[in-house]
């Protein structure tokens, strides 16, 4: 038998045990947001928060991999801080990742034919249809799947870097875009080997500027691109693994010898390939 002061004291017992979990359980379910302090122009940040999380920039939503990762590009000539928004529910977080001046530098080529420097009319609609190409593809949604995870990223051949990435590029006496990626010197027909796991987003063998090129989807939004190909020994749609044959070196496109042309982006925004070498992703 309970006694009417005993009921009052197990009320109030129950009573306390459902504030603490009431107050403990948004605390266990809190929105996380983890992000570094800073960046450089030029790299790529990686985040990670809840997976059912909507995640956003001041102009974007970022796709989430089912573990809650999202990668987040540095634009070239980023000069302010950028902040990453998250929200679940109806809770919010935000954080700014501090942007880093990088000293980039300006490269003279000389000697090119001047059809790539100043193409005709009719050549310059092959370029615009060129880059409209490689723009769809970098404009497709995102594969939610980091398949670069696993094992990072290599350099897709073992050669020294003859034009960095971020140059401001000045092509027989006229400036033009930066240099949107590295070239690695080869001799041609040296292997090009894949630098992470990833699937074959497209294989074109008449570029006119960049030749023989194929693209590479790596998840989340990243793609890498290969150009002035030999050969090409993969098909859109296979999917590929890091050190996998995919191409040959070749001197195709607007070159003055044999090279690989390697540029690596998130969506429309080059990044730094080079910066993604001996990186772990989580």
């Amino acid at each position: 038998m309970v006694l009417p002061h005993q009921r009052d004291k197990f009320s109030l017992i129950l009573i306390l045990v459902l504030t603490l979990l009431l107050c403990y359980t948004p605390a266990a379910l809190s929105l996380q947001l983890k992000l570094p302090e800073t960046a450089y122009q030029g790299d790529l940040i990686v985040g990670q928060t809840d997976f059912e999380a909507e995640i956003r920039t001041k102009t974007n939503r970022l796709v989430v991999s089912p573990q809650g990762y999202f990668v987040l590009p540095v634009p070239r000539n980023q000069k302010n801080d950028i902040r990453i928004m998250a929200k679940l529910h109806d809770e919010t977080r935000s954080q700014d990742v501090r942007i880093l001046a990088f000293p980039w530098r300006t490269q003279k080529i000389k000697g090119l034919p001047s059809k790539y420097v100043t193409p005709t009319p009719e050549q310059q609609r092959r370029v615009v249809a060129d880059i409209h190409k490689v723009r769809k593809i970098r404009e497709d949604p995102p594969y939610p799947l980091p398949f670069f995870f696993k094992n990072g990223f290599q350099k897709p051949l073992n050669g020294p870097v003859t034009s960095p990435f971020g140059f401001n590029r000045i092509l027989n006496g006229k400036p033009k875009q930066f240099h949107s990626g590295v070239d690695l010197s080869a001799p041609q027909g040296q292997p090009v080997k894949s630098p992470a796991d990833g699937i074959v987003r497209m294989v074109d063998a008449s570029m006119y500027l960049m030749g023989k090129t194929l693209i590479l989807d790596h998840g989340l939004g990243l793609t890498s691109i290969y150009m002035h190909l030999d050969t090409i020994h993969v098909a859109t749609g296979d999917l590929v693994r890091q050190g996998q044959t995919i191409a040959r070196v070749g001197k195709t496109g607007r070159v003055t010898g044999a090279h690989l042309h390697w540029g690596v982006n998130v969506g429309l925004i080059p990044i730094d390939p080079m910066r993604l070498l001996n990186r772990s992703f989580p």
